[in-house]
């Protein structure tokens, strides 16, 4: 299962948990807003141009970078697209991007990230070495990013000081003529520390008592071959398997969604924003987003748009969580589906020992209490492209 992030010592000042989000999508002329060189505009999305991006090379040496390449090896087209400078609503301590993208065989992108505060830039963190397939490059994400200033860990900014800005840069890579890769959808979800997180808002009576028909229900555990650590992609292709109408093959989705999201530096399936990538696949959008309360996801449930969750718990610590199937997890993904008549959470349980077994409810409180303080909150939002739904925090 997803292990748990842990936040940088810092001077971020305890407060009230505040969450932020901002997108730029191709569809709504979005990307239009983005600094470009070496790529091109086309319908709305940054597509690499063969004609002026810049040619460059591998600055690891073949293998070299923790057993593998740090991208192919070899020589490249790279072109880049610079974000707006987003002011944030608020004092941001942790950040974390979304993209999705057209990424053909030899194609991959970098994804990097800075932050402001008192009018000073840190430097570029990398959020991580991206591609839809292994073919050409392993996507991974990158180690040893630990400064004054912020840690990255996997997929998430953490910055030592209060921001008041982000910026976002995309490098898009091509190897093979005629292969270009092209960004349809950016988002930056922020945040306060994760560790302010606590809920002080009462959920809607009248959201409850409804649950999302015709999600698939899939264990992860059915897999002797690694299925105990695969709850995000399991998560991930039972969202993927409503929205298309997949009924049956359940095994397929899921091997398809391990093989999709898999980070080889983290060396596991449970980075959040390559399995945002992977979900946004052409026709979808989906990204990642931190949320102060499961009151905010009841307008989601209502709107039909089940909700994964990433949660911790531990019993002997304090920590419980009523009716889980494992009696501990130092982080997981779960998929809420909707609320019984009292408020509280139904859910399709990947950690349950099989398929039969998936659905199951949870005490609102205990689930609530184990979200916020394990991830600040964090979710996988997943629907078609141009689906209306409710406003994101910030957005």
């Amino acid at each position: 299962m997803n292990v748990m992030r842990q936040s940088p010592k810092g001077t971020i000042p305890s407060g009230t948990y505040r969450t932020g989000f901002a997108s730029w999508r191709a569809r709504t002329g979005g990307l239009s807003e983005w600094k470009l060189s070496g790529a091109v505009l086309e319908s709305g999305r940054v597509v690499l141009d063969p004609g002026t991006a810049a040619r460059g090379e591998d600055p690891c040496a073949p293998g070299s970078y923790e057993g593998g390449d740090f991208y192919n090896g070899g020589v490249f087209l790279v072109s880049e697209a610079l974000g707006p400078e987003l002011a944030t609503s608020f004092a941001a301590a942790e950040a974390i991007p979304s993209w999705n993208a057209d990424a053909p065989p030899g194609t991959w992108l970098e994804i990097l990230l800075r932050a402001r505060s008192a009018g000073t830039w840190t430097r570029w963190y990398n959020l991580g070495v991206w591609a839809a397939d292994d073919s050409t490059v392993g996507r991974h994400s990158v180690k040893g990013q630990e400064d004054a200033e912020g840690v990255v860990r996997c997929d998430t900014l953490a910055v030592t000081r209060p921001a008041d800005a982000l910026q976002a840069r995309v490098r898009l890579f091509s190897v093979r003529d005629g292969a270009v890769p092209a960004l349809r959808f950016f988002s930056i979800a922020y945040s306060g520390a994760k560790g302010e997180a606590r809920s002080a808002v009462a959920g809607d009576p009248y959201l409850w008592d409804r649950v999302i028909p015709g999600v698939p229900c899939s264990s992860q555990m059915v897999y002797p071959d690694g299925g105990d650590v695969w709850c995000s992609p399991t998560a991930v292709s039972m969202v993927l398997g409503y929205w298309r109408g997949e009924t049956g093959d359940r095994e397929s989705r899921v091997r398809a969604a391990v093989a999709g999201v898999r980070d080889r530096v983290y060396d596991g399936c449970g980075n959040w924003s390559f399995n945002a990538a992977y979900a946004g696949s052409p026709g979808y959008e989906a990204q990642v987003a931190r949320f102060d309360s499961l009151a905010r996801l009841e307008p989601w449930i209502a709107s039909g748009i089940p909700v994964v969750m990433s949660v911790s718990w531990n019993a002997e610590t304090g920590r419980p969580l009523s009716n889980a199937p494992v009696a501990r997890s130092r982080g997981h993904l779960t998929l809420l589906v909707g609320f019984d008549r009292g408020g509280n959470p139904v859910m399709n349980e990947p950690a349950a020992k099989s398929d039969d077994e998936v659905r199951r409810i949870y005490p609102r409180a205990e689930l609530e209490d184990r979200w916020l303080e394990a991830s600040g909150g964090a979710v996988y939002l997943i629907f078609p492209e141009g689906r209306l739904t409710p406003e994101l925090p910030g957005n």
